[in-house]
């Protein structure tokens, strides 16, 4: 199955329309991903039928967030509970590049019965491994987005697949998923999910044709 990330309620609309499964919104994709509007969410909640997770990201300086950061994060987490997101995006890290675990737990109280995913951020961390034992802590954290540490899900794959077999949630890997390589990294790591962006696009724009082309490589 795929998760695609998507900006607008057009796209949101014509990744439905052409088979996603699951829609990761968020804004700015250039810049790695922000939080998206209200009215965005809200909108895009009330036009497709398949599930949204949205990212909560209040900007792209780094994932060590202050305390003004964490009630913006906290305040968006709880708009998406009452907007009705069926679940958000989010990471943290400290200083020396670990996994922030006050703020995940203050994530984890506000968000309801949303699922969680535990973004990219993991893949900055010092230490991978260890960033994952401790996630798997974390009953609530349902998914992990990640490209094993690599620039590319391919070029991480032997870490992913350690991570698979370590995580107690599941592993949903992401960056640079292409109907080339899906076959591959399906095969490897045994994934219900993949997670893509630039793989279903074309100069920035969803691409049907490379969407259907990378839903056909997974039927095989």
């Amino acid at each position: 199955m795929i998760e695609v990330i998507v900006t607008t309620l057009n796209e949101a609309k014509a990744a439905a329309r052409y088979g996603a499964n699951r829609l990761e919104l968020i804004a700015d994709m250039r810049a790695g991903g922000t939080t998206p509007s209200f009215g965005t969410i809200r909108n895009v909640l009330e036009n497709v039928t398949i599930p949204v997770h949205v990212m909560i990201r209040p900007h792209t300086d780094s994932f060590v967030y202050s305390e003004d950061d964490s009630e913006t994060i906290l305040a968006d987490v709880g708009l998406c509970r009452e907007l009705g997101a069926d679940g958000i995006v989010f990471g943290a890290l400290t200083e020396d590049g670990r996994i922030d675990e006050r703020l995940l737990g203050e994530v984890i109280k506000h968000k309801g019965d949303m699922a969680l995913t535990f973004h990219r951020a993991i893949d900055e961390v010092a230490d991978l491994i260890q960033a994952l034992d401790v996630l798997n802590d974390f009953p609530e954290v349902d998914q992990i987005l990640t490209s094993g540490g690599a620039v590319t899900a391919v070029e991480g794959i032997e870490r992913l697949e350690a991570m698979r077999d370590t995580a107690t949630m599941t592993i949903l890997p992401g960056a640079g998923i292409t109907a080339d390589n899906v076959v591959q990294l399906v095969a490897r790591l045994d994934v219900p999910f993949v997670h893509v962006g630039n793989g279903v696009r074309t100069d920035g724009r969803l691409d049907e044709a490379k969407f259907q082309n990378l839903l056909e490589q997974m039927k095989r």
